[in-house]
């Protein structure tokens, strides 16, 4: 079970807030990864998962939020197990693709392709 989000602290409310919460948060030994979305409504945004799970969906309290009527208000999550990166569907009505195959929940790949609504998401594995 995800632990239930928390918002950052504000600005200057703890040591080290010179550096910006998002960045802070991701912070930690493992791989990290970047979701770059190709084509679709949302094409030319970067999302950078590690640590914490990555949460994909249209309603804004998702940390990716896509546009596109075609996805779901909560779609799909990008957590790291371990070493691995996963995708799990939510429940979406319209489901998650990798590599044009649909998926419940599937260990990523870099270089996968994702697929969520009318949004091609490419999947890579970046160095921490």
């Amino acid at each position: 079970m995800i632990p239930a989000w928390q918002p950052p602290p504000a600005p200057g409310a703890a040591a080290g807030a010179e550096t910006q919460p998002v960045l802070r948060a991701m912070q930690g030994a493992g791989p990290q990864s970047q979701l770059t979305i190709e084509s679709g409504p949302d094409a030319g945004n970067n999302h950078r998962a590690g640590d914490s799970a990555l949460r994909v969906g249209r309603s804004p309290d998702n940390d990716m939020i896509l546009r596109d009527p075609a996805t779901s208000g909560h779609h799909a999550r990008v957590e790291r197990r371990g070493q691995q990166f996963w995708i799990v569907d939510l429940g979406s009505t319209n489901g998650t693709l990798v590599n044009g195959e649909p998926v419940q929940e599937k260990e990523l790949n870099h270089g996968d392709r994702i697929t969520i609504g009318q949004n091609a998401v490419s999947f890579v594995i970046v160095e921490a």
